[in-house]
């Protein structure tokens, strides 16, 4: 699995690696690939974190389920 993820991380590291001197005075305008996954993890965890703050509203309204209570011998380990 740390290999898959490395695999996935190689191509930010390689392409900064292999900016010129030329390339590196310039302004970049580019939205940096890891910059977005970050900004949508954090947006993820800030969303289930209103979800669970919101709960009872939400299921008032009608948009939230899980009023069903779950049998106690699914529950045993």
């Amino acid at each position: 699995m740390l290999y898959a993820l490395l695999a996935l991380m190689a191509p930010l590291w390689s392409r900064s690696r292999d900016r010129t001197a030329a390339q590196r005075e310039a302004p970049d305008t580019s939205v940096s690939r890891l910059l977005v996954l970050v900004a949508t993890v954090l947006f993820v965890i800030l969303s289930i974190l209103i979800v669970d703050l919101y709960r009872d509203e939400l299921q008032g309204l009608g948009l939230l389920g899980g009023a069903e209570r779950i049998d106690a011998i699914f529950m045993s380990p």
